[in-house]
């Protein structure tokens, strides 16, 4: 019963990592298909592909999960190749359909500067993905310090902090993405994967935390609460669209509706 809970919780972590490697494959067949960037958000893939690269640090400095009954090899494996996968969609997205990028819709965080008049009304930094991409930063940064104040670890500053970074930047990065989903009012079935993909690898995750001391009677992390509560937010942010996904997969839609259309 202890080696099938084991095996549970080490299907639950890969089921994680194969959904991340999921939402990479369905981006890669939206632009393909299309043969265009259309919809999607280049703040968004900048993230996940940073978050994802970063993953990867986890196994150096040992603080990856490790396996119990599964091999495993399998674990930095797919994570390299989540790691490569995301930067050659991002390498394709920059150089093959750039020109179809809708600059003007991926404009999360502009608005802050806009507020505090920073920008001009027609000036070139008006749609500029760089300035609003530092302003997601700088919020990833900031709110990083408070969740290290509340996140407990016995490791460096610089290792907790890393952690706290890390789980930040995958909590807000498809923040902009959802943002130009409610500009279009309209999301196609792939990129609409792409987040239900996403709300699955947070499902995995919690699970995960939510099953662990039943699984290992002798240990309780001490950050288990938090984790918890952290991969809940992330699914939080998620559930609008869902929302508005389940509602379109019940009415028979083949995309998905945001909001009510006239």
């Amino acid at each position: 019963m202890v080696h099938f809970g084991q095996l549970f919780l080490d299907c639950l972590i890969m089921g994680s990592d194969w959904c991340t490697c999921g939402t990479f494959v369905v981006l890669f067949l939206r632009v393909q298909k299309t043969k265009s960037a259309a919809g999607l958000s280049l703040q968004t893939l900048v993230t996940i592909v940073a978050a994802r690269s970063l993953h990867l640090i986890s196994h150096i400095i040992g603080l990856h999960y490790a396996p119990a009954v599964l091999p495993w090899i399998i674990y930095p494996t797919i994570d390299v190749f989540n790691a490569c996968a995301g930067g050659l969609l991002l390498f394709t997205f920059l150089t093959q359909y750039y020109s179809s990028y809708e600059r003007g819709k991926d404009n999360f965080g502009i608005h802050f500067f806009d507020k505090l008049g920073w920008l001009s009304k027609a000036g070139p930094l008006k749609e500029s993905p760089l300035l609003a991409t530092s302003f997601l930063y700088s919020v990833v940064v900031v709110v990083a310090l408070g969740w290290y104040s509340v996140r407990r670890s016995h490791h460096s500053f610089a290792v907790s902090y890393f952690c706290c970074f890390y789980e930040v930047l995958g909590a807000v990065a498809l923040i902009p993405q959802l943002w130009m989903f409610h500009q279009d009012k309209r999301v196609s079935p792939l990129l609409a994967n792409f987040v239900v993909l996403t709300a699955v690898n947070r499902l995995c995750t919690l699970a995960f935390w939510i099953f662990y001391p039943h699984v290992y009677l002798w240990r309780y992390p001490d950050n288990r609460g938090v984790q918890m509560a952290s991969e809940a937010l992330n699914i939080l942010i998620l559930s609008d669209f869902l929302f508005y996904w389940v509602r379109s997969k019940l009415r028979g839609e083949t995309e998905v509706i945001i909001g009510d259309l006239v």
